[in-house]
């Protein structure tokens, strides 16, 4: 199978290098090159008569924001300004060889009492102070580390600004095509800091139906030299236990994705959906949706999979405020005098998955409480819940423990189940604990989740592993760029956060690592191969060992299971030489992964009185494995 897949990937038509990443509302949120990506970041902004800035480009508490067009780099949405003025936004994005050409237009729907639009990009201040910034035909221009006397700092006409690192090794090129007025701002604000180009699409109000463009073309060079970096291992300090990678299966488990996955990547955990909407009106007769999670299940238990099954909604009776609120509010609360009702619910449920497809979840938790998706609770009530459920499902013979916590995302929501954890009458019901890490978080933040696993004695899962939460609303996580993002927070997760298991969100259609073909067929994308090198590489059941790096943009985490070792190697930069120090003597296979080339294996290497050299591809993963390894105590 591992031999097709690879043919599979090499038959595949090679995709155009990325030059930027995009969010989920159409902004450019990075430059890509060669190396280490630069954190531009576009925005459209109304000026109203009074000065106030209003940013136009993103998500509303409505929930809407910018549609994207297919798979196209083209977005369009509207927007409303606070005095009630509406427009529509369109953008688009073209790459190439040179850069990204990115076209901004606005038409006005109503009058648009403004100063102006813009078009604005904030550059890294950590990249460019000390540097320079150069107007079409007028004298460099210096990006100070100090305040200067008016934070607009360049005003002109011009058809380009050339912006420079101190060390000469990065710039980036901004063109309008012909002069036009622009603005370079030293901007410190309660939103960050950074250096900022302002580009007007039109200056003054707007009538109805008027429309106004601005397209800039963007040209990143980056020559910063790659260093050599220095790798260790240090064999002999196992860190703590690691089952292995997983992932969610909680939607669309009737789609080829979802069996495509189960097929080809080595699963370790899981998690599905107990879909209570539908068990509620289909207990005599289970509809194809809870069918097909019923047989994933299967699917899992028959390899020793161990999984989680999550509730997002209940059905409208058993809230406190049933029928009166959409199905996406948060944090909606159980009604009291429905819990019996409810826990008969949940009951009938698993006796049934047991009965008939003879299976039981090794855990159960309410998605997300801490922020109410769907079911709210507090880290009381979470407690309270634990023991209520946890007691039904002992009464009633059941394997399935409760899960602590399942909280969103990782920024100091370890708090969210300290409550329950000094509970000894909770406790009792809890198999493991975990967290989401959409958003990510500092070393600190996903240490203190790992502290509370060891803290409890009891395993951390990842049960959601994903980077940005509002990525499905444009599949502005389908690029090559987001799976290095990915991989990174992966990485960051088993470093610092010390897991015993991660679930990526998801191994379904739902931020796809694969897309459906309209005849069925399914291709992998690049992100898909990234995931791979994580679940079919690595022993499972293994030890995580101590790692370092003497580069931040290079990330090393290692395993071993008996003399089975893998050591993934993330560089997120330009191409370098690697000494790896620490590893046993043996013959070391190589597998590397680029947006050029997915899953290819390199001449295997050998080490020498534990040392390794490697070559790194510029933003690629590499993995090394090797078996009968010695086991190193030293």
């Amino acid at each position: 199978m591992r031999c097709w897949l690879i043919l599979v990937c090499l038959c595949l038509p090679a995709a155009a290098v990325e030059k930027a990443a995009y969010d989920s509302n159409g902004r450019i949120i990075a430059l890509l090159s060669q190396a280490e990506d630069v954190e531009a970041v576009s925005n459209l902004v109304a000026v109203l008569p009074t000065g106030k800035r209003i940013p136009l480009q993103l998500r509303r508490r409505d929930r809407r924001g910018v549609v994207r067009q297919g798979r196209e780099l083209a977005w369009s949405g509207d927007f409303e300004l606070p005095d009630g003025g509406k427009g529509r936004m369109e953008f688009k994005a073209e790459e190439d060889s040179s850069g990204v050409r990115y076209a901004s237009t606005v038409t006005a729907e109503t009058p648009l009492d403004v100063d102006g639009i813009e078009l604005t990009l904030d550059l890294p201040r950590a990249v460019f102070v000390g540097g320079k910034v150069t107007p079409e035909g007028a004298e460099p221009l210096p990006l100070s580390a100090t305040k200067p006397s008016d934070p607009v700092f360049y005003r002109g006409d011009t058809a380009s600004l050339r912006f420079d690192d101190s060390a000469g090794y990065i710039s980036l090129a901004i063109g309008f095509g012909e002069p036009h007025a622009a603005q370079a701002v030293d901007r410190w604000d309660a939103q960050g800091r950074s250096f900022q180009v302002r580009a007007a699409l039109k200056r003054g109000a707007f009538n109805a139906g008027e429309s106004a463009s601005l397209s800039a073309s963007l040209r990143l060079t980056n020559t910063t030299p790659a260093q050599p970096v220095r790798l260790t291992l240090d064999a002999s300090k196992p860190r703590y236990h690691f089952d292995g990678f997983g992932g969610n299966y909680c939607w669309n488990n009737l789609s080829p994705v979802s069996a495509y996955t189960r097929k080809n990547l080595k699963l370790a955990w899981a998690r599905t959906e107990m879909k209570l909407l539908q068990w509620d009106k289909q207990r005599d007769n289970p509809g194809p949706e809870i069918r097909a999670d019923l047989e994933a299940m299967r699917d899992f238990q028959r390899l020793g999979v161990p999984y989680v099954i999550s509730i997002w909604w209940l059905p409208e009776r058993f809230y406190t405020d049933p029928y009166e609120k959409p199905r996406m509010a948060h944090f909606r609360l159980i009604k009291p005098e429905k819990w019996d009702e409810l826990l008969d619910l949940l009951g009938s449920y698993l006796l049934y998955a047991r009965r008939e497809y003879g299976v039981e979840p090794d855990l159960f938790s309410f998605n997300e409480a801490n922020i109410g998706v769907y079911v709210g609770l507090t880290p009381e009530t979470h407690a309270e819940t634990i023991k209520r459920i946890g007691a039904y499902f002992h009464k009633l013979g059941l394997k399935t423990k409760m899960l602590l916590g399942d909280a969103t995302g990782p920024r100091d929501t370890h708090k969210f189940v300290l409550d329950a954890a000094a509970d000894p009458e909770a406790m009792q019901y809890v198999g493991a604990v975990a967290f989401h890490s959409w958003g990510g978080g500092t070393p600190e933040q996903y240490a203190a989740w790992g502290d509370v696993g060891e803290w409890l004695k009891l395993p951390l899962l990842v049960t959601e592993l994903g980077v940005d939460a509002a990525a499905y609303y444009t599949r502005s996580w389908d690029s090559y760029q987001y799976g290095l993002r990915e991989a990174r927070m992966t990485q960051e997760l088993l470093l610092y956060a010390r897991p015993q298991g991660t679930q990526f969100w998801q191994f379904t259609n739902d931020y796809a690592l694969a897309r459906a073909r309209p005849d069925g067929t399914v291709e992998p994308s690049a992100r898909f191969w990234l995931m791979k090198h994580f679940t079919d590489l690595t022993p499972q059941k293994s030890e995580a060992l101590e790692t370092a790096s003497d580069q931040r943009s290079v990330l090393l985490t290692a395993f071993r299971n008996g003399n089975r070792y893998a050591l993934h190697i993330l560089n997120l930069a330009a191409g370098r030489e690697a000494s790896l120090e620490g590893v046993p003597d043996a013959e070391w296979r190589v597998v590397e992964t680029t947006e050029a080339a997915s899953f290819q294996t390199q001449p295997a290497l050998r080490s020498s009185e534990g040392k390794l050299a490697l070559k790194l591809p510029s933003r690629s993963l590499v993995t090394i494995t090797a078996e009968g390894a010695p086991i190193s105590t030293q």
